[in-house]
C-alpha cells in the first residue's frame, strides 16, 4: 500500500500542480506523468531530458527526486545499480487528493470550532455532515 503523499504548501495563485509543488518538482513530475507510469525513470535520464533544454546539475536533479520521494509523490525502487523512480499517482489525482484533504482540515477545524456554547445545531450538523462526506469519497478512491 502506498503512503499518503505528505504535502502541506499550497499557493492558490499558482497554476496546476504548482499550486501544492516547487517549480522544479512540478517540472520533473510533469516529465514523468508524460512517460508511461509503468516505465518508471532514473535521476539520469530526467537529468539528460532537462539538460537538453537548460543548464541544471545532476545533483539537483538527484536532490529534488529524494525529496519527492520522500513526499511520497514518486516511488523510488533499486534495479541493479541504479534507482527507478515511479509516480505514486496520476497529477489529477494528487491535486485532488490535496484538496479533499484540505477540506477534511478545514472542515475538522470549523467543526471542532463550533462546539462552543454559542454553536447553532444546524451549522454543527452540515459541518460534519459534508466532513463525513468527503470523507467516504475519500475511502472510495482509495484515499486515506
Amino acid at each position: 500500500m502506498t503512503q499518503e503523499p505528505f504535502l502541506r504548501t499550497f499557493r492558490p495563485d499558482r497554476p496546476g500542480i504548482r499550486k501544492i509543488l516547487g517549480d522544479l518538482e512540478a517540472e520533473i513530475m510533469e516529465y514523468i506523468w508524460s512517460r508511461p507510469a509503468e516505465q518508471g525513470v532514473t535521476v539520469r535520464e530526467v537529468y539528460e531530458a532537462f539538460c537538453a533544454k537548460r543548464h541544471i546539475a545532476y545533483t539537483t536533479v538527484m536532490s529534488t527526486m529524494t525529496r519527492l520521494a520522500k513526499k511520497q509523490v514518486l516511488r523510488a525502487s533499486t534495479e541493479q545499480t541504479a534507482y527507478v523512480y515511479f509516480p505514486t499517482m496520476s497529477a489529477d489525482a494528487l491535486l485532488s487528493h490535496v484538496a479533499g484533504r484540505m477540506m477534511e482540515d478545514v472542515l475538522l477545524h470549523f467543526s471542532e470550532a463550533l462546539q462552543g456554547p454559542a454553536a447553532e445545531p444546524e451549522t454543527l450538523e452540515r459541518a460534519r455532515s459534508l466532513l463525513e462526506e468527503i470523507t467516504a469519497r475519500r475511502k472510495q478512491q482509495g484515499g486515506t
